[in-house]
């Protein structure tokens, strides 16, 4: 038997590795659910045509924030932030200063609210890694082989190759559409200059199966798809527990995990019933999530006031106005989602690939805008007309050697009882590379058709675009708080950490490929060692 904690992408990518070599595989998760009102409503809006949608259902789905909340995060789904673990939660993560990002508790984790894009990481920006690229690659192709993805072969092909055999296309919105028509005009001085461009790559059931519906396109990706089409882990897990392969087991909040020797106890809190628990089996995998993931190493190996660093991939906000207007952008029917890629490869801006992906109009925009002093000219039509329809967001992330890091501390808090303190470290040289960044595509505004404006540049704090990890990284000989290349620390040979806190490093493209990745690679690797 073999338990994995967690139920996020890096959980579920090791369990589907373990079940294809026959092993029997236990899953614990405190496994928060989307509150029932709400899923009443999303099942409702499944079974419908969005021209049928209820204004109260849509207000619904749609929700709200508080300004306190966004320090926290931005996005919720189904207008729910059940996703997110509160201040109150039993891991007991306390921020120093402000909050830099939250932690989840939720059955798929934060797959219930990512941006679902789909980039591997490059070679050139992983050679710190004890694993190469060709490591990697077989398992990228086996997580396309379970998950959805809307590639299409374009100019990022050859520098972020997909790997998906698969794809289901996404229509581009008429902003993107436009968008993607200027690059694709000025392509050849635009690679010269070191950008890259091409449609997202998103987890997208597009097309639709036998159980789902192809994408309506109903503007709702940034609050929750009613249909199911956007990618969760916690589609996959289920599917596993209806085989039978897979026995889940909701409410356990594991604490420590003991190596044995021959076996390993993990024990923790049913908190269903406030009753500790106790496992012994051969074999564990956690995939919790970067901060419950240290919080439950640093308590089994009771390392106290002895900090360890969390790295981040910095990310960041350039609104962009277009030299062309797009008329109607309220109502279009289209995909929210993350419409258009940029990569930077330009040494004189970054000796690591930048990645942008670009957003259109959505009304998740319109109400941050109209949370902003633009409120007041937003009432005022022409100027509403003209500037919607030139707007667009550039939201991109740098690699974690020029970004800000999270210090982590155990703290006792008393008999029995941790805390895992949280401090966050500014990078000197995030600022000039992010306005070296803004520069760049200054100069480049007449072939871009997009003018970057500089300042409105939006700087969240480290840990704020949930691209972290390295607490624990893989290095080639691992001492201290180091793991080898399956994840596993010098004194426990058989717990094996999954997820980003064996990154040694954070790229800018999006880590939530290479986290399945790399899971389903160990998890392939420790279901070989179980028959030996």
């Amino acid at each position: 038997m073999i338990i994995v904690v967690g139920s996020g992408p890096s959980a579920v990518a090791a369990i589907i590795a373990l079940v294809e070599q026959g092993q029997e595989v236990m899953v614990l998760d405190v496994g928060a659910r989307l509150e029932t009102d709400r899923r009443v409503v999303a099942e409702r809006m499944s079974t419908m045509e969005p021209s049928d949608w209820t204004q109260d259902d849509l207000n619904v789905m749609e929700g709200s924030r508080t300004f306190g909340r966004e320090a926290v995060h931005s996005k919720q789904s189904f207008g729910s932030s059940y996703s997110f673990a509160s201040s109150s939660s039993a891991i007991d993560i306390r921020w120093k200063g402000r909050q830099g990002f939250s932690h989840s508790l939720a059955l798929g984790g934060l797959s219930n609210v990512w941006g679902a894009v789909l980039l591997p990481y490059r070679a050139e920006d992983i050679a710190d890694w004890p694993i190469s690229l060709a490591d990697l690659i077989p398992h990228y192709k086996a997580v396309m082989d379970f998950v959805p993805c809307t590639a299409v072969v374009d100019g990022l092909e050859e520098l972020l190759p997909s790997y998906c055999s698969r794809p289901a296309v996404l229509e581009p919105s008429a902003q993107a559409a436009e968008l993607l028509d200027d690059l694709e005009k000025q392509g050849q001085p635009l690679k010269q200059q070191g950008i890259h461009f091409g449609r997202s790559r998103l987890a997208i059931n597009a097309s639709g199966d036998l159980t789902h519906r192809a994408c309506a396109y109903c503007t709702l990706c940034l609050s929750g798809c009613p249909y199911g089409l956007i990618y969760s882990s916690a589609q996959t897990l289920a599917a596993l527990i209806e085989t039978g392969k897979v026995t889940y087991h909701k409410d356990h909040l594991v604490e420590k995990v003991q190596d044995l020797g021959s076996e390993v106890c993990v024990s923790g809190l049913d908190l269903a019933n406030g009753r500790p628990f106790h496992f012994q089996v051969s074999r564990v995998l956690i995939g919790a999530g970067v901060l419950p993931t240290a919080k439950i190493i640093l308590n089994s190996l009771q390392v106290f006031d002895k900090p360890v660093t969390l790295k981040d991939s910095q990310y960041f906000i350039y609104p962009l106005l277009r030299f062309g207007r797009v008329e109607d952008v309220e109502e279009e029917r289209c995909h929210t989602s993350a419409q258009v890629f940029l990569e930077i490869d330009d040494p004189r801006i970054s000796q690591y690939l930048v990645h942008i992906q670009i957003y259109g109009f959505s009304a998740f925009l319109l109400r941050e805008l109209n949370r902003t002093f633009l409120k007041w000219p937003l009432r005022i039509r022409s100027f509403r007309r003209q500037f919607l329809g030139r707007l667009m967001i550039a939201q991109g992330f740098l690699h974690s050697e020029e970004s800000g890091r999270i210090l982590l501390t155990l703290k006792k808090t008393g008999e029995g009882s941790s805390s895992l303190d949280a401090c966050i470290t500014k990078s000197p040289s995030c600022l000039a590379t992010l306005l070296r960044v803004g520069m760049k595509l200054l100069k480049q505004a007449f072939k871009i058709r997009a003018l970057p404006l500089i300042p409105g540049l939006k700087i969240p704090l480290a840990g704020s675009g949930y691209h972290s990890g390295g607490t624990f990284p893989m290095a080639k000989n691992p001492v201290g708080g180091e793991t080898d290349t399956l994840g596993r620390l010098p004194t426990m040979p058989r717990v094996h950490l999954v997820d980003s806190s064996v990154f040694p490093s954070i790229p800018a493209t999006s880590i939530t490929f290479t986290v399945m990745a790399n899971a389903h690679r160990i998890a392939t690797v420790a279901g070989k060692l179980e028959r030996e």
